[in-house]
């Protein structure tokens, strides 16, 4: 029920525990990961900003 802007994404996952946000990212696809949706872009920024490793490879970017 949240909206599609980058700061409704970023107040849900704020709100993701830590696992929540680990699976929410190892459950996405490859091509979700090479290309961001505003959802996973704002898991990736809150798991940078909470120091969670990605236990998948991000392509050396």
């Amino acid at each position: 029920m949240a909206g599609n802007s980058p700061g409704d994404h970023r107040a849900e996952v704020a709100n993701m525990t830590d696992e929540e946000l680990i699976d929410s990212w190892e459950t996405a696809s490859d091509k979700e990961t090479e290309n961001l949706s505003p959802f996973l872009r704002a898991v990736v920024e809150e798991m940078d900003r909470r120091r969670i490793a990605f236990s998948r490879d991000q392509g050396g970017a």
